[in-house]
């Protein structure tokens, strides 16, 4: 196996099949085999050669996570295209410099790519087109000829300043490193890893993607970084892991804490902790099955990589039965050099050395490694190829030493170190960890700065804690370490967070600037991370996390369609993270596409507490099933036919048809829903479910009971923001449910009334077939009116199913559901 067209078509091969990539951008689940990311991609390749590219040639890609990424990778790597990730949040001149050193023949983009890709000179394919643009699109083409030497991608890292290097990086060095990964890391055909990290970040690609494909594992991609999304996706895919930096293990464990102490469970939490480390890890995932719940309940264990970890937090998450395993890497070595295992964990070291992979110290402790993961050079950059190299050895750059079992441990970058003014050196990471643990210091960066005499001095920035004194805490490190390597200035840093990069690792440079006087201390919002927006407007923050657009492009005028590209989804998607993370119910009825945000900040402001929804599942289970099938044939359906004479039509019609479906009917009679379940066929009935009013029937004791039972029907918002409502129907049309739907919004007693738009939305982006019916009431019987002796008579009659082309205006949609069920 020499390349990474080698590795995915044994995957192939081997788990056809099996879901491969996972994605629901709108409220349906989007399951990508194995076998059709393969043919997918055999087509986009032959669009890339029928547009000119041939092997060697560039394309780049700036744009979010998605299946749609992987694909446009994978037929670049089949066409011998060589790709250059970007990040999406890289700025528009460093993505200018980037394409004048690789000068691309096509870019690919996506809604949330920021800014104009190459200005024109060469062309772009959008990532959610793709699946379009290839359609019917012919597999017939001659695959160049690859070899392990051949390039598959350049890396051009993030926060690079002046002229960025591109790492080369050919099949060679990454099959080397995948196949020596998978031995050590438990991925396997029932993991489902949730990608976090851009793709455009060695740790994510090899970590996220190639090795779970190299396994036959899922790869689940959220649609948004909103807490909400994040957790109600890990829930729904039963994620088993996960990829983060050290930090955002620290904001998740920061988040668990601070719900523990607004419960105040403090004392109990503290115990609990205390005590787990003894316990064997299923009672510890029992004792803290609430925390594990959130989480969906399946993960096994974490990543981490890209920065230090700090031991105490890794027992936090081992003491709750989720342990994370630390690794070592860089872009250069593709990127993984070193990691821990389940096996052999020792908390504090970055793990032992992968096989093949070579390590010496250097005199100052510089690691040095080689293998055949090791980088080749940089792009068209022969001094600083030479200049990262010594006798065949890649110079990391860190610096670090081994203990006597083979543990890496690190000791800081090399260029971080500070060497005073008397020859001796201060390791900074020593002491940045000694402040973190200090009462009210969050964070801390330690820095060699210039003093009023011009002579280097170790200098600390901190981010405190309200109410946290600097003093206070240096003078407590003071005491702990040599005289060499005291702190003797400090700084506390004004904003709410240090700049970042991407992967969340503080820009130190930009802190000496700030100290230095040379630049203006960056917020949080440099990493990318969403962070809320200076006056505390968490709508903002939610506006950013929806549209993907940085805070600095919002202001009151921007239209939520116009200038924030959100649609008719995204509009819902928003309103309901209003609901979810603000409690506040905003109508949707009230938010049109011209709607400004300065708008939606008042209706937020006026808005009322938003109720709340659950839905029923045990509706579901196999006994419900049973007990469900016995009481219609015994009991309901026998009454149906007492007080009604029934005619059925067009059941030919959804012959053959295969579900799951959405059945739209009108709502006109008075038991219209046990007429249609009876009309509907047997092999149907036996996975329906019906989407019932949540204010009226769900507002009802009895059925709210009876409804689950007898149709397992669930709770539809029908005003509002019905985002929670749609999730559960998409939800059950995953889970193979046909769902019955009634588009009137309520029922109106005989007179057909106009269908609500959302009839459309959910038609279009449930992309599954529309079965209309229409019942009809030929004679009124008891139930509607009539003589308790009176039989009544109903026709229901189904209708030729309708398919909709993804995009359709959703009201077009509705208009076409309504005309359809009229005309029945």
């Amino acid at each position: 196996m020499e390349t990474l067209i080698d590795l995915v078509e044994t995957s192939v091969e081997k788990f056809h099949n099996r879901t491969a990539l996972v994605i629901t951008p709108g409220f349906r689940r989007q399951r990508w085999s194995y076998q059709k990311l393969w043919e997918m991609a055999g087509r986009l390749a032959g669009l890339l050669r029928q547009r000119g590219l041939g092997k060697g040639d560039r394309a780049v890609i700036w744009a979010p996570n998605r299946p749609e990424w992987v694909l446009a990778y994978l037929a670049c790597l089949r066409a011998g295209v060589i790709l250059v990730p970007l990040d999406v949040r890289s700025s528009a001149d460093f993505v200018a410099r980037i394409v004048e050193q690789t000068t691309p023949k096509l870019g690919f983009t996506a809604r949330q790519t920021p800014g104009d890709l190459g200005a024109g000179q060469f062309p772009t394919l959008d990532l959610e087109e793709l699946e379009d643009r290839i359609e019917g699109h012919s597999e017939q083409w001659t695959e160049p000829s690859l070899g392990k030497d051949d390039v598959a991608q350049l890396m051009f890292t993030s926060g690079t300043t002046g002229d960025p290097k591109g790492v080369i990086l050919t099949h060679g060095n990454l099959v080397s490193n995948i196949l020596a990964c998978r031995e050590l890391v438990p991925v396997n055909t029932d993991s489902r890893l949730l990608s976090l990290l851009p793709l455009s970040h060695m740790l994510e690609q090899t970590g996220g993607l190639w090795i779970p494909l190299a396994q036959g594992a899922s790869v689940v991609y959220p649609t948004s970084r909103q807490p909400r999304t994040l957790f109600k996706t890990m829930q729904r895919d039963r994620i088993t892991n996960l990829i983060l930096v050290p930090q955002a293990l620290e904001l998740l464990m920061g988040g668990i804490e601070r719900e523990v102490r607004a419960k105040g469970k403090e004392k109990v939490w503290n115990l609990m902790m205390k005590a787990a480390p003894a316990m064997p890890k299923a009672l510890r995932r029992w004792l803290f099955r609430e925390v594990h719940r959130q989480f969906g309940g399946k993960v096994a264990f974490f990543m981490s990589g890209g920065a230090y970890l700090d031991p105490g937090l890794a027992k936090k998450w081992a003491a709750l039965g989720i342990p994370v395993l630390q690794g070592y890497g860089t872009t250069e070595a593709s990127p993984v050099i070193s990691s821990n295992t389940f096996r052999h964990n020792r908390l504090g070291s970055v793990g032992r050395m992968l096989p093949e992979v070579g390590l010496k110290l250097a005199e100052d402790g510089e690691i040095l490694v080689n293998g055949a993961n090791i980088t080749p050079g940089y792009w068209e950059n022969q001094e600083a190829t030479a200049g990262s190299f010594e006798d065949g050895w890649y110079k990391t750059g860190d610096l670090g030493y081994l203990d006597d079992d083979g543990y890496l441990f690190l000791k800081g970058r090399k260029k971080d170190l500070i060497v005073l003014p008397n020859g001796q050196n201060v390791y900074p990471e020593d002491l940045e960890l000694l402040l973190n643990q200090q009462p009210l210091v969050k964070e801390s960066v330690v820095l060699g700065a210039p003093n009023r005499n011009g002579a280097v001095e170790v200098h600390a920035v901190l981010l405190l804690d309200e109410g946290g004194e600097p003093e206070t805490a240096v003078n407590a490190v003071n005491r702990m370490v040599s005289d060499h390597q005291r702190i003797r200035a400090s700084t506390v840093w004004p904003e709410e967070d240090f700049p970042r990069t991407h992967t969340l690792k503080i820009r130190k440079p930009l802190v000496l600037d700030f100290l230095q006087g040379r630049g203006k201390p960056e917020p949080a919002s440099a990493s990318g991370a969403s962070a809320a927006p200076a006056g505390g407007n968490a709508l903002f923050a939610l506006v950013v996390a929806q549209s993907g657009l940085p805070l600095d492009q919002l202001t009151a005028e921007s239209g939520l369609e116009a200038q924030l590209g959100l649609d008719s989804l995204g509009r819902v998607e928003l309103l309901s993270a209003i609901e979810e993370e603000l409690g506040i119910y905003v109508d949707e009825q009230d938010v049109t596409p011209e709607t400004t945000l300065g708008q939606l900040e008042r209706m937020v402001e006026q808005g009322v507490a938003a109720p709340k929804l659950s839905f029923p599942t045990w509706g579901q289970d196999f006994w419900c099933r049973l007990t469900r099938a016995a009481l219609q044939w015994g009991l309901v359906f026998p009454a149906m036919r007492w007080f009604y004479k029934i005619r059925v039509d067009g059941r030919d019609s959804i012959k053959g048809l295969q579900g799951p479906v959405l059945f739209a009917a009108n709502h006109n009679v008075k038991m219209d829903n046990p007429l249609i379940v009876m009309a509907v066929p047997a092999k149907w009935r036996w996975r329906l479910s019906i989407a019932a009013a949540a204010d009226d029937i769900f507002g009802h004791p009895v059925w709210r009971i009876a409804a689950p039972l007898l149709g397992n029907g669930f709770p539809f918002s029908r005003e509002g923001a019905v985002r929670p409502s749609l999730e559960h129907l998409g939800g059950m049309l995953d889970d193979g449910w046909s769902v019955l739907i009634y588009p009137e919004g309520r029922n109106n007693y005989r007179e057909m009334d106009t269908f609500k738009p959302g009839a459309g939305m959910v038609a279009v982006e449930s992309n599954t077939a529309i079965v209309p019916i229409r019942v009809r009431l030929n004679k009124p019987g008891a139930w509607d009116g009539a003589s308790f002796l009176t039989r009544g008579q109903v026709e229901v009659r189904f209708g030729e199913p309708i398919n909709f082309p993804k995009g359709l205006d959703y009201r077009e949609a509705t208009e076409q559901i309504e005309a359809a069920v009229r005309e029945l």
